[in-house]
């Protein structure tokens, strides 16, 4: 039956909030608040459906009725039987029962399985099947006797019960294999603490109560007199059942007193959220009416058909895009998949006699699906699936090109008054702080390589610009107040310090007074806040953070005579007039904790309007988010390393590290101070400062590269782990690291890039290769090790009985050494390592003063934080040849020692040229000259000018 124009309209805002829920779901807040959440999403879709039954009369039907006319053409109508009167209240209660076993799946959302919604429309078929069957219409006319065979299969064909089920039931199946073929993220399902069973359970009864829902309110709908009844019956059951979803939110409030963070709290509401609950609630409620109307025009197998169809012919389109990458390793099954998925519609489609699917005619969508099905054929023979160069030879060529290009831009300066110059140029016009000179003859008596590249400390201190040195000074004076906070003074050439509590936090200031005492009569008077915290603590809003900066780099322009005119232009923002009052000090406020979903969220914050992170944090921790990847890699490989630093188009990241997933127990601070630390991640605004610990006390690693064991190390102590809460256990990245090497199941599966051939004729394509083969046969030591004595806790045992704890071995015996950061900060043993004759094999979301020294696939092996390429990675180094075989073929890549060597002793080489005690000297030297001038009631006037 062709639809009318009214019901095209209905289908194609059906589609359209179908579409736009399955694409913005992933990264919305109001998974943090899941109960209200559905109460209000419930609430705006009733008032909604109230409202739109004012608008009857131009809503699909004959004037907005359903007349006798209508009762008289059941058959066509697919009219189902009379409801009961208990069926309405079964329709709350299911839902009721629906949005928990929603909540329970969330909790464990990485146990579910992909797709499993895609067998609805074989549940509402097999309903069909069995439960109802349209009335037959007698004919007059006399049956023909003299039809053909193929005719005669071709009635049966159209008119048989089971073809419509056999359609359905292939597009499901299709649909579902296309689903569940994309990858897997690494945040793990525990075979100890989670029980997948109990997920999958709760997966399937979903599917049941959905088409329990659907079946009873297309018989209740169905039989309502006027579309205005219908809907106003619809809306009467969303606003009943919205207010029913607060009881078991109220029995579950009083049943656990402690609160499941993220969960259970009605708290962190923002405006982020309440935006995502109206634009969802509006998209939901218009995906409940119009599918609700669908249902009536037709039935509700054919509307949960098309969108079946809809989300499995997009997925497998996407799969076949994707075909000679590491996300789809096959040819031949998107293919397969796109061809059930279009097959199995198809059939549906003609023995459902629909002539019209939304507004698209049946024999055109035909069509349209062969000529898919040819360019996705075509565009799979002509894509690339090997490759003659291995992708990291690429990236250490083009890194060791940019090593010269980055030294050749940080050493311009061979003499002061070059250093003056590109000074100026660097700084649009403004002069060297004073005393440069001093500084310049002590960089060079250090032999410091660096003269000239200090981009990170530029980009710390210039928000400070636009505040006058009085607020700064008022900051200073909240910060002292503070607890874990150092603070160094500078006077009449000496440096001394105060607020240590403790042995090693006294140790730390006295390094740094020890650092500073080498220049202290080179600097002006002044007072700096140290954070004797290992974590960040500084976290302003991007807005106002862009705000500073651009007030900032305009009074900066305006330093400079003929560029923007005079101070006085009312159109030009000045310091004066264009920056925001900061409160007082005794109007700071900090905040001493805060849980790990509202920690989340301070964090999208501070990234720009617009990118992926600040339009939700990724919930989806079960399937692997490949956008995250895109910008910063190379294939499956780390290409630029500073950029995958920054969170703001890593919205998965948040729920991949420790940093991101425990609570934030130190005092945040979202007001802009000037706060000194040793390492942040991007989005934080405290003022990096070299703090050097132990990691620069000098060693001397006698093992050669050629003599250390072959092989990757990485051990983790236990005792270093922090509380052991379900969150976690899943997406700790050291965790995370020992599952996927020591506790993969066989059903678990990893790309790598495997060679084929050898010499001229060696080429390279990814291969879905089982995750135990992978580990069995390249050389990983990864474990966790524990105190001698044994466990002593609940934490420890918990650990111990997941992954097992294993003797310690020493780091540097070891050819390639894996470097984690802990929950608070970066690796410890960095340096150390990169000191070594070892490789680092680094896996960092922290920024330390050196940070932007280092570079990737030169000095350190990087790796992204979510391991989908480390098996690759490694395998390029180490080698598969006569290792063993993969995917039953045996190996023959050779490994590339020679490269590995090369950048060990490059990493080595880089840290003794220009991370050492001395550079650090250097560093903090021209950062306490930078600052003293920052904080100068005349700093626009004073600046070093060199003797004429």
């Amino acid at each position: 039956m062709a639809p009318d124009g009214g019901a095209r309209l209905t289908g194609v805002w059906f589609l359209a909030s179908f579409a736009w829920l399955s694409y913005s779901v992933q990264r919305h807040t109001l998974i943090n608040q899941p109960r209200l959440s559905a109460f209000l999403l419930l609430l705006i879709s009733s008032l909604s459906a109230f409202a739109v039954s004012l608008l009857s009369k131009w809503l699909p039907g004959a004037d907005g009725r359903f007349d006798s006319d209508a009762i008289l053409k059941a058959s066509s109508l697919s009219l189902p039987p009379r409801p009961r009167r208990f069926y309405i209240p079964c329709i709350i209660v299911f839902i009721i029962i629906r949005l928990e076993l929603s909540y329970r799946g969330l909790s464990d959302f990485q146990c579910s399985t992909p797709g499993v919604e895609a067998f609805l429309p074989l549940l509402l078929a097999a309903y069909r099947f069995f439960s109802y069957r349209p009335p037959q219409v007698d004919s007059d006319e006399p049956e023909d006797m003299w039809g053909s065979v193929l005719d005669d299969l071709k009635s049966w064909l159209m008119g048989s019960p089971f073809m419509p089920l056999f359609g359905t039931a292939l597009l499901s199946y299709g649909s579902f294999l296309a689903e569940n073929s994309m990858m897997r993220s690494t945040y793990f399902c525990s075979s100890f603490t989670d029980r997948k069973s109990l997920v999958a359970f709760t997966q399937w009864a979903s599917l049941f109560a959905d088409a329990a829902i659907i079946i009873l309110s297309w018989r209740v709908l169905s039989w309502a007199r006027t579309t205005r009844s219908r809907l106003r019956t619809l809306g009467g059951i969303l606003l009943v059942t919205a207010f029913a979803t607060c009881i078991p939110s109220l029995v579950t409030r009083l049943s656990w007193r402690s609160e499941m963070a993220g969960h259970q709290s009605f708290r962190g509401i923002n405006p982020l959220y309440i935006f995502d609950t109206l634009s969802t609630g509006i998209a939901v409620a218009t995906l409940i009416i119009s599918a609700s109307l669908m249902f009536c025009d037709s039935s509700p197998l054919e509307s949960i058909t098309i969108a079946t169809f809809a989300s499995g012919a997009s997925a497998s389109v996407g799969n076949v895009l994707l075909v000679g990458t590491y996300q789809q390793t096959s040819a031949a099954q998107p293919l397969l998949l796109l061809g059930s998925v279009s097959l199995g519609f198809i059939i549906f489609a003609y023995t459902n006699n629909m002539r019209t699917i939304i507004v698209i005619r049946r024999a055109f969508l035909l069509l349209l699906l062969l000529g898919v099905l040819v360019f996705s054929t075509v565009y799979i023979g002509l894509t690339q699936k090997l490759f003659s160069r291995h992708p990291v030879d690429d990236l250490v060529y083009q890194n060791r090109i940019e090593e010269d290009r980055w030294l050749l831009h940080a050493t311009v300066s061979t003499t002061l008054n070059l250093a003056v110059k590109e000074y100026a140029e660097r700084h649009h016009g403004r002069k060297p702080p004073q005393n440069f000179d001093k500084w310049f003859e002590f960089a060079r008596q250090r032999e410091s390589v660096v003269i000239d590249g200090f981009e990170q400390m530029e980009r710390d201190i210039l928000p400070f610009w636009a505040l006058e040195p009085r607020k700064i000074r008022d900051g200073l004076e909240f910060l002292k107040s503070q607890p874990n906070i150092g603070i160094i003074r500078i006077a009449d050439g000496k440096a001394t310090h105060s607020g240590a509590t403790d042995q090693s936090q006294k140790e730390t200031l006295n390094e740094l007074v020890s650092l500073i005492s080498a220049f202290a009569q080179h600097l002006p008077a002044m007072e700096i806040a140290l954070n004797l915290q290992e974590r960040p603590r500084v976290l302003v809003p991007w807005n106002d953070m862009h705000q500073l900066r651009v007030t900032a780099t305009q009074s900066r322009f305006q330093l400079i005579p003929g560029r923007l005119g005079k101070r006085d232009n009312p159109d030009v923002p000045t310091e004066r007039n264009a920056k925001t009052e900061k409160p007082t000090g005794s109007s700071y406020s900090a905040r001493p904790y805060i849980a790990a979903y509202q920690f989340r969220q301070l964090e999208s914050l501070a990234c720009p309007p617009g990118s992926p992170t600040r339009g939700g944090i990724n919930w989806d921790v079960r399937d692997f988010c490949a956008s995250c990847t895109l910008p910063h890699s190379k294939a499956q490989f780390l290409e630029d390393w500073h950029m995958s630093l920054d969170p703001c188009h890593q919205p998965d990241i948040f729920n991949l590290h420790e940093f991101h997933t425990v609570p934030h127990q130190s005092e945040l601070y979202q007001t802009l101070l000037p706060l000194f630390s040793g390492s942040k991640t991007a989005g934080f605004n405290d003022i990096l400062i070299p703090l050097s610990g132990n990691e620069l006390a000098p060693e001397f690693d006698a093992t050669t590269f050629n003599q250390k064991q072959d092989l990757l190390l990485w051990q983790g102590n236990v005792q270093d782990i922090p509380t052991a809460t379900h969150e976690l256990l899943h997406s700790s990245h050291r965790l995370r690291l020992v599952h996927l090497i020591q506790n993969s199941t066989a059903a678990d599966r990893i790309p790598m890039l495997l060679g084929i051939g050898t010499g001229q004729n060696s080429r390279f394509r990814y291969e879905d290769v089982p995750t135990m083969e992978g580990n069995s046969i390249l050389p990983f030591r990864v474990s966790l090790t524990g105190p001698p004595e044994g466990c002593g806790d609940t934490k420890c045992e918990l650990i111990r009985d997941e992954f097992g704890l294993e003797q310690p071995m020493t780091e540097v015996d070891a050819r390639y050494v894996m470097l984690l950061d802990t929950s608070n900060g970066p690796p410890p043993n960095l340096l150390q390592v990169l000191r070594s004759n070892s490789v680092p094999v680094l896996s960092s979301i922290f920024q330390q003063w050196f940070t932007e020294r280092l570079l990737p696939w030169v000095h350190f092996i990087p790796i992204d934080t979510r391991y989908h390429a480390l098996h690759s990675t490694m395998s390029y180094f180490i080698g598969l040849e006569g290792r063993g075989s993969l995917n039953g073929r045996a190996q023959i890549t050779p490994g590339r020692t020679d490269d590995g060597k090369w950048i060990a002793q490059q990493g080595r080489k880089w840290a003794e040229k220009t991370i050492r005690r001395e550079d650090m000297e250097v560093y903090l030297f021209r950062l306490l000259l930078e600052w003293g001038r920052v904080i100068d009631d005349n700093r626009d006037n004073v600046g070093f000018v060199l003797k004429s």
